[in-house]
């Protein structure tokens, strides 16, 4: 790969991810920890990043997130076909008697096309998965909060102070990156807090996600690995997912 080629990967990584270590470029570029280093030094110097101990993060605008943190319709551009298939198989664990608590992300959201005749209860602070769940008479509640524009997610105080009265049986949770060295990670702190909140009252936490996420890091860790259970597809693509010990490999229908 020509270093302009791989600067334009990296690029890529980070405005996805939000943040990139070292150790992730060495990994997924198949490259020397120098090699890493230098290039991220090089883009750091043409202010296309900004590099921290380990690695690198993606520039951030005044509102202190990242610039281009992509919107909810911008996720379903992305790799479709293998996140209805992970959210099929998701909906399948869940049993009439569970009480289930669903995150917001546009992964998660795909699980209420198949929970159109579930007796399960949901709890969740996604509004486009809670309209979809109730008009086809799904029980559903959604968590009080402030409502964050780009995902229409429900965050804040107010929502991880109520997650901490229920007791949930089964928990299913979007995430930007998984990573052997940073588990689970989101580029948003308040998000992190209540995705963590609602982590710590489920028995059974599971992570749905495509092919995109391994091996990418973004700021914040909300889950080790020992604590979730990943859900995602078995592809062409040459990913070893042996590493990952808690993952169910689905297939693309």
């Amino acid at each position: 790969m020509l270093t302009e080629e791989r600067h334009e990967e990296i690029m890529r990584i980070v405005n996805t991810s939000g943040a990139v270590s070292v150790q992730d470029l060495v990994n997924l570029l198949n490259i020397s920890e120098s090699t890493a280093r230098r290039d991220l030094l090089a883009l750091d110097q043409e202010g296309k990043l900004k590099r921290v101990h380990g690695g690198a993060t993606a520039l951030k605008d005044d509102s202190g997130y990242e610039a281009n943190m992509e919107s909810l319709q911008d996720k379903y551009l992305f790799h479709m076909g293998e996140k209805k298939r992970i959210a099929q198989f998701a909906a399948a664990c869940i049993q009439k008697d569970d009480f289930v608590y669903l995150d917001a992300g546009s992964t998660t959201e795909q699980m209420a096309d198949f929970l159109k005749e579930s007796e399960a209860t949901f709890v969740t602070n996604s509004i486009p998965l809670a309209q979809k769940l109730g008009c086809n008479d799904v029980r559903v509640y959604i968590l009080p909060g402030r409502v964050k524009g780009n995902t229409e997610a429900i965050i804040g105080s107010e929502m991880s102070d109520m997650l901490q009265r229920y007791h949930f049986t089964k928990g299913f949770f979007g995430t930007n990156g998984i990573s052997l060295h940073t588990g689970c990670t989101t580029p948003d702190d308040e998000e992190a807090v209540c995705k963590r909140a609602a982590i710590q009252q489920c028995l059974d936490c599971y992570v749905l996600a495509d092919e995109s996420k391994f091996g990418l890091s973004s700021y914040i860790t909300f889950a080790a690995l020992s604590e979730v259970k990943i859900i995602t597809v078995r592809t062409d693509h040459d990913i070893n997912y042996e590493p990952y010990k808690k993952i169910t490999e689905v297939h693309i229908l």
